[in-house]
């Protein structure tokens, strides 16, 4: 039986297509250097100095920031806001549209958020303060260098180089710059209904996401830029179970802590099933080809080594984020003295859902995992399902790809799924081809700086993100 099995196996390996096993050579392609000034690294380093906190109380000291970090926008960047229309809202969000040549053409709409979170409770971990924007060693620290301030100066920081050079859209442009997509996402909601009740739909949209990752994958030893043609769904589910109450001395054989935490248990014991078809496999399938020859017999006979393949993407959780639906526990609540049995508890779990897995399959899944109908299932908040996967022949994708090779010549370009939520979640129903990506390299001590102590970008880490967005406007008249 063994001997069948290598034969097999050998017999795969030698009809494995040829153009599969060679590595895709990447054509070179030349574009002028462009300069970028110590004044937009100066810019960036004001921008981190306005503390636009997305946060629920504070709201009088907030407030007064972000109209402060709106009238530095408007007297850094005058070409831009002078050109362009500001389309006003009742938050702080921003809302400006660049007309293009051709009216006829839809629109692109490029995103970025001025909230950050906050980093006071945690200053003290900090080697420099969290909203001075220092400079050190060729980095700028400062909360938002990463988590998006970086985006929304260097998309500006382009926009103001393009006008200045007398560069014009051929479709007209829009730029969102939310207020509160660290909370909430209302004032991107707002601005997104507003372009449905005007019958405004878009060619391309473009939110922050993943980038060029330098160590992220380890069998590859390119970088390798993620672009997200797609967004896992969200959604909020409270598990409630309610006993009778009594003296800690007397316990009944399960408490309600017992029997919640039994259920939670047995969720995190048989999560939803894996798959490894869609985008985990669309994503591979550009990289397999930078692996060494056994994987690459693996990734592109699929359809025999698929369990093999989830076996090992789970054994990882951002790998396993990729190919299922998952569930954490985030909240648990319950009793109120020491000697007392409680009468409730309660927990919370988050649902990030893959595209093919529904809201709707989420409370028959728990009912059957859970086993217990003493515990009441119901959602809580804001629920969505997936995005619509955008297409890598679309307008957006290969104008991103044309400049990711530009700009990162040594990188491969690879579709991904986003497994967190973005303020582009508010547009799926604007644009069916909604991208995520932000132009600048990370590795993985970089992931553990979001929204941690001493976030920082390198200086020419982001004056590469300003090159890209504007050979970005300049490539999408291309297409």
């Amino acid at each position: 039986m063994r001997f069948f099995c290598y034969a097999f196996l050998l017999l795969i390996t030698f009809n494995v297509e040829a153009q599969f096993l060679r590595k895709k050579k990447k054509k070179t392609i030349k574009y002028e250097n462009i300069v970028i000034s110590d004044s937009a690294t100066q810019h960036l380093v004001n921008a981190i100095q306005f503390e636009t906190v997305s946060k629920k109380d504070s709201l009088t000291f907030y407030n007064a920031e972000f109209k402060k970090f709106k009238a530095f926008l408007k007297a850094t960047y005058p070409l831009v806001f002078e050109t362009c229309i500001e389309i006003p809202f009742n938050s702080h969000s921003i809302l400006l549209k660049w007309e293009g040549l051709n009216p006829n053409l839809k629109p692109n709409l490029f995103m970025a958020h001025q909230d950050v979170v906050p980093a006071k409770h945690q200053k003290h971990k900090w080697n420099y303060p969290p909203f001075e924007g220092v400079i050190k060693d060729g980095q700028i620290y400062g909360r938002g260098t990463l988590d998006d301030k970086s985006s929304l100066i260097g998309l500006l920081e382009a926009a103001e180089y393009a006008l200045k050079n007398n560069f014009e859209p051929l479709r007209t442009t829009y730029f969102v710059f939310g207020d509160d997509e660290e909370t909430y996402g209302n004032g991107a909601k707002e601005i997104a209904d507003w372009f449905m009740k005007n019958k405004i739909e878009f060619e391309f949209i473009l939110d922050e996401g993943p980038g060029v990752g330098l160590d992220i994958i380890p069998e590859v030893a390119k970088p390798i830029a993620f672009i997200g043609i797609a967004e896992k769904g969200y959604a909020t589910v409270e598990l409630t179970i309610n006993q009778e109450s009594g003296h800690s001395s007397m316990p009944s054989k399960h408490t309600a802590i017992g029997l919640l935490s039994q259920a939670i248990a047995n969720i995190e014991n048989k999560p939803f099933r894996a798959h490894y078809h869609g985008l985990a496999k669309k994503m591979f399938d550009e990289i397999a080809p930078e692996m060494d020859f056994s994987k690459k017999i693996i990734f592109k006979n699929s359809w025999l080594f698929s369990g093999m393949i989830k076996k090992e993407l789970a054994k990882k959780y951002s790998t396993n984020a990729l190919i299922r639906t998952t569930a954490a526990t985030t909240m648990f609540y319950s009793g109120e003295s020491e000697n007392v049995l409680p009468h409730k508890a309660s927990a919370t779990i988050n649902f990030r859902l893959i595209p093919g897995d529904s809201i709707q399959d989420i409370i028959p899944y728990l009912n059957k995992v859970i086993k217990n109908p003493k515990v009441k299932v119901s959602f809580k908040g804001e629920a969505v399902n997936a995005s619509p996967i955008a297409k890598k022949k679309s307008v957006g994708y290969r104008a991103l790809e044309k400049s990711c090779n530009e700009i990162f010549p040594k990188a491969i370009v690879a579709p991904v799924l986003v497994i967190g939520s973005t303020d582009s979640r508010h547009f799926n129903l604007t644009c069916n081809n909604i991208l995520r990506f932000i132009p600048m390299h990370f590795n993985n001590a970089d992931l553990e700086h979001i929204h941690g102590f001493d976030e920082h970008v390198g200086i020419e880490n982001y004056h590469n993100m300003i090159r890209f967005y504007i050979r970005l406007f300049q490539n999408l008249n291309d297409f």
